[in-house]
Formats: structure tokens, C-alpha cells, sequence
């Protein structure tokens, strides 16, 4: 007996190399459709299964579905099965490779793990025969579901609108009325608007609605003010189905020259990382609870932007960032491989389409990356990738696309090129503004550990010190800019498995535990002192690099924001004041070095 999120098999703590089980997994489960669902349409939603699926409801193949990181959905209603009854539902997840849907690389030269399972959620929804659709089970263009978007937004003023699509499953017309509400962050009713519609058996009716709202809290990093849409379909005075929708109001701009602008005002440097779903011992079957913890301790650490690497990410870690105030770049599936079939770019571009469907209502979403990963691809790929992110997200305000600016039709056409620090100084430097998808990495051997940059927890103070300084130096670069360069992702701030190595990913400022490394000091130092987050750690911070050890070193290295730092040893015999450098065009605060002001066979003395 198993309980999802499951993983086929618990990991060592170090199971890089393939040492995860690959292959074919079963799962079933028997169970009474509970009787309460008399005349509701009854479905399994599963958020996500490793791999290749099939899933059967009584014995008889319903769903066949490929890829690991999108929602999959059967009805029971659909196949038969009545409240009351009997049911077993079987699932074969098989996470073996396979070229032919991305990521399609094998995993023995995979950058990270293929763990099997079902490894999300698992829902079993009723809804009434007259319901909002789901949007990707919809599949239509910019439709299904709840779309939310904005207008004419300011701190004066905003207009949310909202698109509601119903379907009438059942027998005969039904006429309803569609109830939309707008809850400010405060929990006060902004407005509610009700618009009646007449739905035709096996007809879908998509209701258009708008609210103005007066002087609205705006979503940011620093202030994440979220907004609740209640949706309801109501016939007569009793609700027959609804949900929440979470928004943040926001507009933002990217400005060749003037970089990323926010709510009318410029934002600065955007700092983050790149995030794998990949734990300790349990693979990628984190619970919900994780997935938040993840996302605070990547806000603690001051990131203000989250590339998801190299997948979309499971819904909860999405809506911690809304909580938490962090932008995420959101990923297509897919690392340096391409498959010439015709039907591997269709499956990429449907994988994109899905993601659009699923997270386009999230204000944490910044950026589509509809490409794939570090790969050599045709331009008409890249340029049919693009077309799909307008076309889901055909309003104002909608995210951008993002893309390698060396890659096939990126810089001629793409809102955003990935590339780095300088590139913006150049001669050809490109039109749009420049992100840098992954920094830190010194590697001069992809397969071994040659890089200041990496280091085990378990190797001791000298190792970590010289990542952090390392890492921090990388940080510094990324403030140097004309105004089109806006800054990067860490690669990557976790510690986790892969396939191509038998160690694993040693670079983060956490390990695979999430205990943090001294580098973690480093990037929290990065947040201003007078910063009141309502979630994340934040205020004044000093952090003392040294463990006062035998091995230690003479210098002293200290992570603060504050303005000064003063060192004291020995009960205070000796001390030191310095300035922590707050200088324009670097990072906002150097690290600060005590020079020389640590001898142990001294302190034995005292």
C-alpha cells in the first residue's frame, strides 16, 4: 500500500548515475464511487506521472498518455461507472527512455533523473453535468477553464477580466447564471457580476466578464497581494459548481534600454535561480508542504525570479510563488535534444500549449520558454514555439517568450535572448533585453567536479568557502550593465541527482537536504536591511564565514547588508570595524574581509 505523491523506490543520498530505477511500474487501486456522487460527472485528475502512461478503469485501456510533467485526466463517468459501484482504476507509469516525446534524452546522459511514479497528486473530482471546463481537457486555443487578465492597470486603477467557459454535459438545455466575485487581499468583496446563459446539451458557452477596481495593491517581489476570483455557476439561487482563482495585479515592460520596469517604475537587476523538483531519498515525489518550503527558502535567499529547470513544476510550487512574491520563467520539457521526427516538435509545442493552460493565471509567471533547452532546432520550430505563446495569451500584459539569442530565429523575433553579462556592450548586441539563463558555472569538464564552484557539504569550511566567493563573485558581473542586461538564474541552488554523473550536483547553496552551505549567506546578504517581507526572511543580517578551526584561515570573510561590520575576538581584546560596499553597477553588498585576524595556536592562549 502505497500513498501519492509516491516514488517507485526510495534513493540512496547519492544515486547519481542511473542508479534510479527505470522501467515499468503498476499501480492500482479498488474502491465504491461514493454514492454522494449521484448525477455528477466523476474523474480522476492525476498531476503528473513519470513517463509513458496507460490507465485502465475495470479492466478496459482508457487513457494512453505520453510525457512526465503535465496533468492527465479519465472519467469513470465517461467509462461506465455509476455511484455505488465497484471500481478498480490500474496505472502502468513507465519511466524507461524514450527519443520519441521530450525530454527524449537518455538518462545516462541526462542532467537530472527520470524517477518514476506517480509522483503529484491524485484528485478525484465530481463536478455537476453544467460546469466550468478544465482547460487543458478543453483544448481549445486561449479557452477552457477560468482565463483572468488585465487592463489599463495603475495604481489608480485596474480591470480584471475574466473569461468563465461552461459545458453543459448533461441531456437538455440548461439555463444558469455565471457568479464571479473579486476578494481583495484584505478578504473584502470588491464587486460581484452575474451574467445569465443558456447552454445546450453537449454545447460549451464561454462568459466574458469584467470588474474595476479603484486604487489596487499591486502584485511585486517585495509586496505579493493577491486577489481571489470566486467563480460560480449558479442555477437559480443554488450553486452547482465554482472554484478560486488566485491574481496578482501587475503590469510590467521590458525596455531594451531601460531594462525591466514593474508596475511603471523600474525594477533593477532581476536575481534567482534555476530549481529541480529532485529531493533526497524521494526523487521527485515531494508533498505540497515541500514544494512551499522550497520556494521560501530560495525567497529567503533573496531570489526574485525562478527558471524551472528543465520542466513545468507541480502546482503547488507555482502557487508559493504568488505567496512568496517570486517570478518564475516557466519551461517546456526538454536538454540538448532534438528529434527530426515531425512528432516530437508536436509534441513540444502541445507540452507548451498545456503549460500556457495551466499556469497562465499565475502572477509569478514572467516567462515562457517554448524551446528547447541548450538544442539545436530549425527555425521554423522556434518560430511556430513563439506563435503558440501570443496565441494562448492573446491579451496585454501577457509573458513574454524567452530563448537562447544564438539559437534559430531567437534574436530576430523572441521578446528576450539568453545570454550574459557584456553581451549587452557589444557591437551586435541584440535589440531585446538579456537574461542569463544559467550562472556560476566554472566547469571546464561537464563530467567531472573541475569548478570553484561546486562543493559538498560534507567537504568542510575550506570548500564552501571558496564556492561562495566564487558565486559571489558571478553575482557581482551580474550588475554590470548599459540598462539591457537585467540579470540571471543560478545554476542551481539545490543539490541533486543526475543521470550522467555518478555524483551528484554539488553547486548548490543547499544540499540535497536543504541544509544550506555558506553560499546560501552570501545570496540572503543580497536582500536590502530595511526590507519588511510578509512571508520571507528578511531585515538586517551578518553572517560570520569561519569556524574558528585549525584548518580556518587567517581571513576572516563576513556575508552582511548592513552598512558596517565590527569584528570582535578574544573576549573583545582585538576588534575591527568595516564598511560593507554598497557600490552602483555591483552586487548590493560585497562580502567583507578581515584581513589576517585569525591565528589558532593565538586563541589557545585566551
Amino acid at each position: 500500500v502505497v500513498s501519492t505523491p509516491h516514488s517507485v523506490q526510495l534513493m540512496p543520498a547519492e544515486a547519481s548515475g542511473c542508479r534510479n530505477y527505470q522501467g515499468v511500474a503498476w499501480y492500482r487501486k479498488h474502491f465504491i464511487v461514493p454514492e454522494e456522487t449521484a448525477g455528477k460527472d466523476v474523474a480522476l485528475h492525476f498531476e503528473g506521472i513519470m513517463g509513458k502512461q496507460k490507465i485502465y478503469v475495470n479492466g478496459k485501456e482508457v487513457k494512453d498518455h505520453l510525457g512526465g510533467y503535465l496533468p492527465v485526466t479519465v472519467s469513470l463517468t465517461e467509462s461506465g461507472v455509476k455511484p455505488g459501484e465497484e471500481c478498480v482504476v490500474a496505472v502502468m507509469a513507465d519511466n524507461s527512455d524514450d527519443k520519441d516525446f521530450p525530454p527524449g534524452k537518455k538518462q545516462h546522459s541526462l542532467d537530472f533523473a527520470y524517477h518514476g511514479g506517480i509522483y503529484r497528486d491524485v484528485w478525484m473530482i465530481a463536478k455537476s453535468p453544467v460546469s466550468i471546463t478544465d482547460a487543458i481537457e478543453a483544448d481549445r486555443v486561449a479557452g477552457g477553464g477560468v482565463f483572468v487578465h488585465f487592463d489599463n492597470v495603475s495604481g489608480k486603477g485596474a480591470d480584471v477580466n475574466v473569461s468563465t467557459d461552461v459545458a453543459n454535459n448533461g441531456t437538455a438545455t440548461r439555463k444558469v447564471t455565471v457568479e464571479t466575485s473579486l476578494i481583495d487581499p484584505k478578504g473584502r468583496l470588491v464587486r460581484k457580476v452575474s451574467s445569465p446563459v443558456s447552454v445546450k446539451s453537449g454545447e460549451t458557452r464561454t462568459v466574458a466578464q469584467s470588474i474595476h477596481v479603484k486604487n489596487p495593491e499591486l502584485w511585486s517581489p517585495d509586496s505579493p497581494s493577491l486577489y481571489r476570483v470566486e467563480s460560480r455557476i449558479k442555477d437559480g439561487k443554488s450553486s452547482i459548481d465554482g472554484g478560486v482563482t488566485r491574481v496578482g495585479i501587475r503590469t510590467f515592460e521590458f525596455d531594451g534600454d531601460k531594462g525591466f520596469i514593474l508596475n511603471g517604475k523600474p525594477f533593477g537587476q532581476l536575481v534567482g535561480a534555476n530549481r529541480h523538483q529532485d529531493f533526497a531519498y524521494v526523487g521527485n515525489a515531494l508533498p505540497n508542504s515541500q514544494q512551499w518550503r522550497d520556494a521560501k527558502r530560495l525567497r529567503d535567499a533573496g531570489c526574485r525570479i525562478i527558471r524551472v529547470a528543465h520542466y513545468p513544476q507541480d502546482p503547488s510550487f507555482m502557487d508559493a510563488c504568488d505567496e512568496l512574491g517570486m517570478f518564475v520563467i516557466v519551461a517546456t520539457p526538454g536538454w540538448q535534444y532534438w528529434n527530426k521526427n515531425p512528432k516530437f516538435a508536436e509534441y513540444v509545442h502541445q507540452n507548451t500549449r498545456e503549460i500556457i493552460r495551466r499556469d497562465r493565471n499565475h502572477p509569478c509567471v514572467l516567462m515562457w520558454e517554448p524551446i528547447l533547452n541548450e538544442t539545436r532546432y530549425p527555425e521554423n520550430f522556434s518560430l511556430e514555439a513563439l506563435q503558440i505563446t501570443k496565441d494562448e495569451y492573446p491579451y496585454p500584459g501577457r509573458p513574454i517568450a524567452a530563448a537562447d539569442v544564438h539559437s534559430a530565429g531567437v534574436k530576430e523575433n523572441y521578446d528576450l535572448v539568453y545570454g550574459w553579462p557584456g553581451d549587452d556592450e557589444k557591437a551586435d548586441a541584440p535589440r531585446q533585453n538579456i537574461f542569463t539563463r544559467e550562472w556560476g558555472e566554472n566547469v571546464d569538464d561537464w563530467y567531472a567536479h573541475n569548478n570553484d564552484n561546486r562543493a559538498s557539504r560534507s567537504w568542510g569550511e575550506r570548500p564552501m568557502k571558496v564556492q561562495a566567493l566564487s558565486l559571489a563573485k558571478t553575482y557581482d558581473g551580474l550588475y554590470r550593465t548599459t540598462g539591457k542586461f537585467i540579470g540571471g538564474a543560478q545554476w542551481h541552488p539545490f543539490d541533486h541527482q543526475r543521470g550522467y554523473h555518478p555524483d551528484p550536483y554539488w553547486g548548490g547553496i543547499y544540499d540535497a537536504f536543504r541544509q544550506p552551505k555558506y553560499a546560501y549567506h552570501m545570496f540572503r546578504s543580497q536582500t536590502a536591511h530595511d526590507l519588511d517581507h510578509p512571508v520571507a526572511e528578511s531585515g538586517p543580517m551578518v553572517y560570520i564565514m569561519h569556524e574558528m578551526s585549525q584548518f580556518s584561515d587567517p581571513d576572516v570573510v563576513v556575508f552582511s547588508n548592513c552598512d558596517s561590520v565590527r569584528l570582535s575576538i578574544y573576549d573583545g581584546a582585538r576588534s575591527w570595524t568595516l564598511p560593507v560596499r554598497h557600490e552602483a553597477g555591483h552586487m548590493p553588498s560585497a562580502p567583507v574581509v578581515f584581513k589576517n585576524v585569525w591565528d589558532f595556536w593565538e586563541a589557545r592562549d585566551y
